[in-house]
């Protein structure tokens, strides 16, 4: 374990289509706000990269499901999963946010602290550590608060485990 675990303001769990969507909206809102993505898997897609099988597709439009920010523009609103893979991965790429990813990340556990969060996570049979003020859990819009927190207002642990 490393002794000076890494800092980022917020840490974003998945690569998914939400966890491309929060990136995007914490580096419009909160431009000076350093973050990182952590995806337990190899590549960019969550769902739509786990789920792989022939025939898979959304069950919702991906005109209500896509980004507000980069409108789904493919011909079939219900669409294949490789299709939306691919507007995830191209949506991180053109915004810069796959810089920010960190791959074959998954989370252990995390330990609420006064000010910050420490999370332990697995690569390989390494367990790191990296430091945070706000980790951003699952599909909900909980980033968001820090747009509202003042520095000194300290860390938004309304969320400080997935299975919460």
């Amino acid at each position: 374990m490393s002794t000076t675990p890494e800092h980022f303001d917020v840490l974003i769990v998945g690569a998914g289509l939400s966890g491309i969507d929060a990136a995007h909206h914490l580096q419009k809102f909160c431009p000076s706000k350093s973050y990182v993505i952590l995806e337990q898997r190899e590549r960019i897609g969550g769902t739509w990269d786990l789920f792989r099988y022939p025939g898979i597709r959304s069950d919702s439009d991906m005109l209500t499901m896509g980004y507000s920010f980069r409108p789904w523009t493919h011909p079939k609103a219900i669409s294949p999963g490789e299709d939306i893979r691919e507007y995830i991965t191209s949506t991180a790429r053109d915004e810069g946010i796959d810089r920010n990813i960190r791959f074959s990340h998954q989370i252990k556990r995390s330990i609420v602290m006064v000010l910050s969060f420490l999370a332990s996570f697995l690569v390989g049979q390494e367990i790191s550590s990296m430091k945070t003020d706000f980790i951003r859990w699952g599909v909900s819009r909980q980033f968001s608060s820090c747009l509202r927190k003042s520095s000194t207002s300290g860390a938004d642990h309304s969320k400080t485990n997935p299975e919460d």
